[in-house]
């Protein structure tokens, strides 16, 4: 009985001089450390495959459901536009009229973002305002070049429509991704497609 005693006051002097000695700066400093959440770029976006379509990769798109006769939700499938042979795909969602993405693949990838620039610079009816340029990707405006225009800078900015560029190398395919041309975008609408070009796998 005098061990079992002796025992269980052994361990519990133990136990509390351990815990006492615990340096209260190191409590201190594992609780100001704090963990910085990150947004999911890809949230709201599901893949899809394109082998159908002569290129083996999958791209990123809208989510966008609708309820089949029985009620149950059907994920809205894109329309892809691409003639055999071309290296030349267009990718558009039902419904979203400004989803408009435009992948090509180029033979080589001599071609820089720097080159493009260049290609832009020689249209003169429009003048162009880089928004974020990386060695793989731009994001530009661009607005009619008048000018004697009477709309203020702010309203003009305000008003200002969106493109991007986005250059990749994904299996073995030197592919351009890019806004249509002749089609305006808004901000939140390129950000979507830039993610999609720059998870595209």
């Amino acid at each position: 009985m005098k061990l079992n005693t002796l025992f269980y006051a052994c361990v519990s002097f133990i136990f509390i001089s351990v815990s006492c000695s615990e340096n209260p700066d190191e409590k201190s400093m594992e609780s100001s450390v704090t963990e910085v959440l990150v947004a999911d770029p890809l949230h709201g976006l599901r893949a899809v495959n394109l082998n159908e379509n002569e290129l083996d990769i999958q791209i990123y798109i809208p989510e966008k459901y609708y309820d089949d006769e029985d009620g149950y939700p059907r994920f809205i499938q894109p329309i892809i536009n691409h003639n055999l042979g071309e290296a030349k795909w267009e990718v558009t969602l039902p419904g979203k009229s400004r989803w408009y993405l435009v992948i090509e693949e180029n033979v080589d990838d001599s071609s820089t973002i720097l080159d493009e620039l260049d290609r832009l610079k020689s249209f003169d009816f429009f003048s162009y305002n880089i928004v974020e340029q990386t060695d793989s990707s731009l994001v530009y405006t661009k607005s009619l070049n008048v000018e004697n225009t009477t709309l203020d800078s702010l309203e003009m900015v305000k008003d200002a429509y969106y493109h991007f560029l986005c250059k990749r190398k994904i299996n073995g395919f030197n592919l351009t991704f890019k806004s249509a041309d002749m089609k305006d975008f808004r901000k939140p609408t390129v950000d979507q497609m830039l993610t999609s070009a720059k998870f595209a796998f």
